[in-house]
């Protein structure tokens, strides 16, 4: 508003002869504006070692198991993401352990594994 208490245009912001003083247009996009390519990656970022366990990128778990008669069997546990950790002190074991707490996008179930040992899935029983 003006003194008058007069509404100017909005057209007016939309027609400005703004020039910018690296000679680079002011209807440029942030690509052409800093000169890196959107699909690039600068110099200033590489590649880190995660600090915390939750930094770590989601991971594939496999479980296998095998009993006293050759029996085996496995899981699958997709796209495990670690959400936070936590670690007690046992005066009855005299151990440290490390708890954590995470998601996951799929489980497979336990599935009996063919034994090459015994000629037949699983060898006997679970």
């Amino acid at each position: 508003m003006t003194d008058d208490n007069i509404f100017l245009s909005q057209n007016s912001i939309f027609q400005s002869t703004l020039v910018r003083t690296n000679g680079v247009p002011d209807t440029a996009t942030i690509d052409q504006l800093s000169g890196q390519q959107l699909d690039q990656v600068s110099g200033f970022k590489t590649e880190a070692q995660p600090w915390y366990s939750d930094q770590i990128l989601p991971f594939d778990i496999t479980l296998a198991g095998t009993n006293e008669n050759g029996a085996a069997t496995c899981m699958k546990i997709f796209g495990v993401e670690i959400l936070n950790e936590g670690s007690g002190v046992s005066i009855d074991d005299a151990v440290t352990e490390m708890q954590a707490t995470f998601v996951a996008r799929c489980v497979e179930p336990w599935e009996v594994v063919a034994s090459p040992f015994t000629g037949q899935i699983g060898g006997g029983k679970l």
